[in-house]
């Protein structure tokens, strides 16, 4: 199966020019459009996984591979002595989308997303933030139960 937004963000695909890891990496630049394009496309992710059926091992590597970088950088950003900066965001904004990105990563490989409503900072590019009430309340029951209301699982 191919991701496109998720491969461009990976180092050596020959569309990682202006890709959202490149911006960051290469300039300090955190691009929310970007961001959210790839953030849409784990989502996406999220809502194709079956949970029956054994994850892809390269999607596993993409996702945390990603991971691992772009929390590296947002650590070095707040690590006194290093020389990395992310200059066009405040410190709040940034451990909203830290949230976003962490959670997104999870859902991503275990097939289940908190709600958008759950969250101060939605994805611009989710048209239905609400999410499925029903299998809302048959997953909170049976995986979340103690806390209802605010997970979602795709695949029931």
């Amino acid at each position: 199966m191919m991701h496109s937004e998720l491969d461009r963000n990976i180092l050596g695909n020959p569309d990682w020019e202006r890709s959202f890891d490149e911006r960051l990496t290469e300039y300090g630049e955190w691009d929310s459009k970007l961001f959210w394009l790839l953030h849409l496309e784990r989502l996406n992710i999220a809502k194709q996984q079956n949970t029956a059926l054994p994850f892809e091992r390269n999607l596993v590597y993409s996702l945390l591979k990603l991971q691992q970088k772009v929390l590296t950088l947002i650590s070095a950003h707040f690590t006194k002595n290093d020389v990395f900066e992310i200059r066009n965001i405040t410190t709040d904004k940034l451990y909203e989308f830290k949230e976003r990105f962490e959670m997104a990563i999870l859902g991503a490989i275990s097939g289940v997303v908190l709600l958008e409503s759950s969250f101060d900072l939605a994805n611009p590019l989710v048209k239905n933030a609400v999410g499925c009430v029903s299998c809302l309340n048959y997953f909170s029951q049976q995986y979340f139960a103690h806390q209802r209301g605010r997970y979602v699982n795709f695949n029931l």
